[in-house]
């Protein structure tokens, strides 16, 4: 039986445990451990769970601090395996800053890992949690902070800067920006992967409308979504319900594309063709996945 003042009796600390406890047992294993309580409700959390655990393992301090870590109390965490937990992640500005301040401080003061615990979590970002639900809002730029941005910004110059390079540029550990790629990368915010210079192999474009019944139209769809040197490709609702832009080496590929890849499609009934230089934007374009893929495109055969 709990005692009346325990933390323990209370049923949403009891689930909470239930939910998390044994997998932060776990976590903390043998190593000498700390539970960092945010201000204001993972306070709640955070004494109930080292309530528990500490029936068990005495090896484990229990601090709270702000939301932004201002009064942390580092001699509590030093050389310690660490668990932050909090009531609910929403949009993950406290997670971010909160784990990008421990990851700061982690070589300063030995911190032998860092994980996050909560009741709530809507995007995904906590190494424990109770349940989960879909965010109430779409992602938005509003959930990017300046860092993020920082960070975007250089990958987008050069896609092959190291961790180690933009932690020098943004301020942050390499394992802090680590974590931020993985995390834009995982709310598809950012994607990383080779890209053609479509100026070194091509000398015109060429934007192709087309008229087709709704089914020709998706049939469409999936065959140029394959193709990397279809750099547009957009549905509308106008009489030319399909509209295309793509790379060519000459006007004769061009002509052999547009006849074995759309005229003789059942349900086409009307093309329009306009031809232009190479596009001021963009410059470069995704690579094929297959060597098959690239052959073809080359010759503009069957895609």
């Amino acid at each position: 039986m709990f005692m009346k003042d325990s933390l323990l009796s209370l049923k949403p600390i009891q689930k909470f445990i239930s939910k998390v406890g044994q997998k932060v047992k776990e976590y903390f294993g043998q190593d000498n451990s700390c539970i960092v309580c945010l201000e204001d409700d993972g306070v709640f959390y955070g004494k109930g769970l080292w309530e528990w655990i500490s029936k068990t393992k005495k090896n484990v301090n229990l601090i709270i601090t702000d939301r932004e870590g201002k009064n942390l109390k580092e001699e509590a965490i030093k050389g310690r395996k660490i668990l932050i937990v909090d009531n609910d992640i929403i949009t993950g500005k406290t997670y971010r800053k909160i784990m990008d301040l421990m990851e700061e401080k982690k070589e300063k003061l030995k911190i032998k890992d860092i994980k996050f615990a909560v009741v709530c979590d809507r995007i995904g970002l906590a190494d424990f949690s109770v349940e989960s639900y879909p965010s109430p809002i779409d992602w938005s730029l509003e959930n990017l902070d300046s860092i993020d941005f920082k960070i975007l910004s250089v990958l987008a110059k050069d896609g092959r800067k190291s961790f180690v390079d933009i932690a020098k540029i943004t301020g942050l550990t390499s394992v802090g920006v680590k974590k931020r790629v993985e995390r834009l990368m995982k709310n598809d915010i950012l994607k990383i992967k080779g890209l053609l210079n479509i100026e070194k192999l091509y000398s015109l474009s060429a934007n192709i409308r087309i008229e087709a019944n709704e089914k020709t139209v998706e049939r469409l769809v999936k065959k140029f979504k394959k193709s990397p040197f279809v750099y547009d490709l957009i549905r509308t609702s106008e009489r030319f319900n399909l509209i295309l832009s793509i790379v060519i080496p000459d006007l004769k590929r061009l002509s052999c594309f547009v006849e074995e890849n759309i005229r003789n499609e059942k349900g086409v009934k009307e093309i329009e063709v306009s031809v232009g230089e190479i596009p001021i934007k963009p410059k470069l374009i995704e690579l094929p996945l297959s060597q098959k893929e690239i052959k073809n495109l080359i010759f503009w055969g069957e895609l």
